[in-house]
């Protein structure tokens, strides 16, 4: 099963700053996922779960996100009947 990592730098301990470098991790993520040949834009991240993980790196953190995709997390949403 595949997996992907993005990653960066925040400059910035307090998690206030933190938005830029989740940012661009997530950018990052994708891109991975696009070299290995998956189709993965930003709204393929919608509704999945990704593991967010934060480390102390000096005087700022270090910010990565992963993502597992299951089989159907690319395919449409299926639509409730009613």
């Amino acid at each position: 099963m595949a997996s992907y990592v993005g990653a960066e730098r925040a400059s910035s301990t307090d998690p206030r700053d933190w938005g830029r470098a989740l940012a661009v991790a997530l950018d990052r993520l994708l891109e991975a996922a696009r070299t290995d040949g998956r189709y993965a834009q930003h709204e393929h991240l919608c509704g999945v779960d990704l593991v967010l993980r934060i480390e102390e790196d000096g005087d700022g953190a270090k910010v990565a996100v992963r993502w597992v995709p299951e089989d159907d997390d690319l395919d449409e949403p299926e639509k409730l009947a009613g």
